[in-house]
């Protein structure tokens, strides 16, 4: 091959790897982003508790602090 064509097929390999973020849509609100946070806390504060392994405490209080900022954004408390 020559340069040309390694560069050409090098631009053809970026782009397709640019597909699947073009189809992925807007992204999350801030909203919506905190709300999927909360979720995972939560389920990881629960596996640690039936695996009965340390964090549970951890995850818990990171849940707890993401759902009292969301509370704030949503009575409009926190300001830019």
């Amino acid at each position: 091959m020559t340069a040309e064509a390694n560069f050409w097929s090098w631009v053809s390999g970026e782009k397709a790897k640019l597909k699947p973020l073009e189809q992925a849509g807007e992204p999350p609100t801030i909203l919506e982003w905190l709300e999927r946070k909360v979720q995972v806390a939560r389920n990881a504060a629960f596996s640690a508790t039936v695996q009965r392994k340390n964090g549970a405490e951890y995850w818990t209080g990171y849940a707890d602090a993401l759902e009292d900022l969301l509370r704030k954004i949503e009575r409009r408390e926190v300001r830019a």
